[in-house]
Formats: structure tokens, sequence, C-alpha cells
């Protein structure tokens, strides 16, 4: 569920005062009928209390992060294994699924070095530009660039995901923009789909594909390259 900043501002307030007990949780529960709680953001919610309770002020984010990453750094057995299960059982959040969504992006990353070496497209990936010393690059650069439906390409960029306008206004802003100024026009390929209308910026050099594009033209010096 999404919420708004005053949405989560109260809630927020309200657990406050709250103590990791199976009451204060029925209190919760009461309080916000409603609002299903990512089990865990609670577990944070609780944890970040419990530890200003002992320790007489709030904790870092850093701290915060490596309890719910290793809840055995929690000085508190039971709660220790509250946490513990709700990393388990959180399907939306938490270090389990960060895991899970960096094996599927890296599979895709993968899927798509794979299709560029079958039409025998030369390119150098994210790891080699790192290696070259460039911070901020698209996960695959082409040598040579390609058309896609009457666009020029020089890079193309893998999401795993499906593009939404939220996620996708993101990375234009912190990523695909960026890779224009520097690389030139590109190729974002959201695997699981997107919107549409989302695929406006076409123009401007930047392609939206739900797949791996079929019907690339490429630079070749004599028909039988090509």
């Amino acid at each position: 569920m999404k919420l708004c900043r005053a949405e989560y501002r109260i809630i927020a307030k309200f657990t406050e005062h709250l103590r990791p007990t199976r009451q204060c949780m029925k209190m919760l529960k009461d309080r916000f009928p409603k609002w299903t709680c990512p089990r865990l953001l609670l577990a944070r919610l609780l944890l970040e209390r419990f530890l200003e309770e002992h320790q007489g002020s709030a904790s870092s984010k850093q701290i915060l992060n490596s309890m719910l990453r290793d809840p055995s750094l929690i000085p508190d057995v039971q709660l220790a294994r509250h946490v513990e299960q709700c990393t388990i059982n959180d399907c939306c959040y938490g270090p389990l699924v960060d895991c899970i969504k960096h094996a599927i992006g890296q599979e895709h990353e993968e899927i798509l070095r794979e299709k560029l070496r079958e039409r025998n497209l030369s390119f150098v990936d994210e790891n080699q530009l790192r290696a070259k010393g460039y911070d901020k690059t698209p996960d695959i650069i082409l040598e040579v660039p390609i058309a896609v439906e009457g666009h020029i390409v020089h890079w193309i960029e893998s999401k795993a995901s499906f593009g939404d306008e939220q996620s996708h206004r993101t990375y234009l802003n912190e990523q695909f923009w960026s890779y224009w100024n520097r690389f030139g026009p590109g190729l974002v390929i959201y695997w699981y789909g997107f919107i549409a209308e989302l695929d406006c910026q076409r123009d401007r050099g930047i392609l939206l594909k739900d797949c791996f594009p079929s019907d690339i033209v490429t630079l070749c010096h004599s028909p039988d390259q090509c």
C-alpha cells in the first residue's frame, strides 16, 4: 500500500509509544484497521523505538540497517526473533527481497548480453566501463551504434521491472538523461512491460521497449556481413 507523507507521519507518531508486545500490536491494528503495514517496516519502527529506550537517543540509519540484515545483533532475544521472522515473511521489503530483485536484474542483464552476442553486436558492459573509471553508466554501450524503429541507439539499459509513471520519472532524472548527455540516444528495456504513454521521449533520444528488438538495423560494409 502506498502512503502519503502525512499518513506515514501519523502512523510513525502513534508507534513512538509502542513496545514490541502482542498487546501493542493489537493496539496498532485497532488504531489503523485498514492499513496493512509491511512486516519489515513495522519491525523497523519497533526496533527504532526499542533502541531509543535502551540507548537514550536515536540510532543511526546504518545501525538500524545492520540489525535488520543480521537480527543476532539486536540485544533483545525475543525482539531479534520477531525481526528475523518479519524479514523472512515480508514479500515486499527487506534484505531477502533485495537479494531476489538483484538476482532477477542480473539474470535479465545476462539475457541482454546473450541477445547481443547472437546478433554479433560489439559492446562494452557496465563492469568493463566501471573498470575504465566511469561512475554512472548504462548496462550496455554499443561500440557500433544500431537503429531500432528508425531511432539511433548508442546504449541499452535493462530494467527487470514494470515501468510505471513514478519509477520511470525517477529513472529519467537520475539515470537516463545523464546517459543521454554522455553517450547520446539510447534504448531502455522494461522486461515486464511499461505504461505505453511513457514512451514519449523517442524524438529526444530515449526509446522504450518491453523485449529485445527484432528489427535492428546494423552498420555493415558488405551484404555478406548484414
